[in-house]
């Protein structure tokens, strides 16, 4: 297939021109007449379709049984990426065509490939998925409102449709759970002369913390930690883009195999410009904090940049504890075309940096608060051992002071143990 026919599609925003045309080559073109059911919901999901021309309609079954309109699709719009990206595998809609329809289909496993090697295309079709679940979220909860006088009268029916939904809401949270735990730090990670330990206690649903340190180049490394808006699959989801598009934007190649590292204020900038186009679209309920640091391992200098993170990380030196800041810039998706600053702190061999999530700070337990002040004292008396700070005896004070109840938000931690800094470059 001509390349330049699926060049505009949404799912292809950003990428260059080889991998539009590797994605062309793998297309089927596809026609539909007015009328015509490309598939039904619960149907097994061939690949992922993409509109040239013609118009479609997505609808979802209500627990009531009726067939909802969730959203119409024309030109430059996919479909089909729940089911791929997912791995669930199946339709959770039906789709028909209302006009003529021309198609591509991309098949399941070349998009997936394609995903693997492009984090672009896979940060595409998670913003889809995510404005996708929350329109099917607002109509499904209208039509049950619509429903509620009928449903009163069929009380036994009601009680099964809910029972189905909730067993399905239920597995669904825990295949959601696991997904999430996979998109976690590992525990330990060495780099060189610097040693990265997280630690991490969920709550009872869905969290939108993310918190994570991986290797730019040979002489530097990046760090961050966030707490996305809300909870449920919509935050673990926003957690799972953000978490690719902080990774995707730190480092840019250039010929020849070059890196540009990017300043982590002009980072967050350009996530921020991201989340508001794709994800927020000026909805203040939907935003992030994010905190991005990038150490250079030549000289130990650290460069930061906040967005909404105002209490936390501190750097533990020579036995004294200071907050790395105070103030902080707008979260991100508050305010568009904003331009975040960068800062610079010196570590030295021995220094700790250590940045914890919301939910450690606000831990509560009969209407008090963890708190900084106690977080900087059980620091401060847990890191005289010969191994620095105790990261899991941390995590067992908070949990101790909340007495045996869940957590209401879940609780990250990561630690950046400094050992020595790289023999300078000559």
């Amino acid at each position: 297939m001509d390349s330049r026919l699926i060049a505009d599609n949404k799912l292809f925003a950003g990428l260059d021109a080889r991998r539009i045309r590797q994605a062309a080559r793998t297309a089927e073109p596809r026609s539909f007449g007015p009328g015509d059911r490309l598939w039904n919901q619960g149907d097994a999901a061939e690949g992922v379709l993409l509109v040239l021309d013609g118009e479609i309609a997505v609808t979802q079954r209500s627990p009531s049984g009726a067939d909802l309109e969730i959203a119409r699709s024309g030109p430059g719009d996919f479909l089909g990426a729940t089911a791929v990206v997912l791995g669930a595998g199946i339709h959770s809609g039906t789709v028909s065509a209302v006009t003529a329809v021309r198609a591509a289909l991309i098949p399941r496993d070349r998009i997936t490939a394609l995903a693997a090697r492009e984090p672009r295309l896979a940060m595409n079709a998670t913003a889809h998925i995510v404005a996708t679940l929350r329109r099917a979220n607002i109509r499904l909860l209208e039509a049950a409102e619509h429903d509620h006088s009928e449903l009163e009268r069929r009380v036994c029916e009601r009680t099964a449709d809910l029972e189905r939904v909730n067993r399905r809401v239920r597995r669904e949270l825990e295949i959601a759970q696991r997904i999430q735990r996979n998109l976690l730090p590992e525990r330990r990670r060495e780099f060189p002369g610097v040693t990265a330990r997280a630690e991490y206690l969920p709550c009872t649903e869905l969290g939108g913390d993310i918190v994570g340190a991986f290797q730019v180049d040979e002489t530097r490394i990046a760090l961050y930690g966030g707490d996305v808006s809300g909870h449920g699959i919509y935050a673990a989801m926003v957690m799972s883009y953000v978490k690719k598009l902080v990774e995707s934007s730190v480092k840019r190649i250039l010929l020849k195999g070059q890196y540009v590292v990017k300043p982590p204020g002009a980072v967050l900038t350009s996530i921020n410009q991201a989340f508001m186009t794709e994800i927020s679209l000026g909805d203040p309920e939907i935003y992030l904090t994010l905190f991005l640091g990038i150490l250079d391992l030549r000289n130990l200098e650290l460069a930061y940049a906040s967005a909404g993170i105002h209490r936390v990380p501190l750097v533990l030196s020579g036995g004294r504890l200071e907050e790395l800041f105070t103030l902080s810039d707008f979260p991100i998706g508050h305010v568009g075309s904003h331009e975040y600053e960068t800062h610079r702190r010196q570590l030295g061999p021995g220094d700790s940096f250590l940045f914890v999530s919301d939910g450690v700070v606000e831990a509560d337990h009969d209407g008090e608060a963890w708190g900084t002040e106690r977080l900087k004292a059980e620091v401060l008396r847990l890191a005289g051992g010969p191994s620095g700070l105790d990261l899991p005896a941390l995590l067992g004070s908070v949990s101790a002071f909340l007495r045996g109840q869940p957590p209401r938000d879940d609780m990250c931690f990561l630690l950046l143990e400094v050992k020595s800094s790289l023999s300078p470059v000559q």
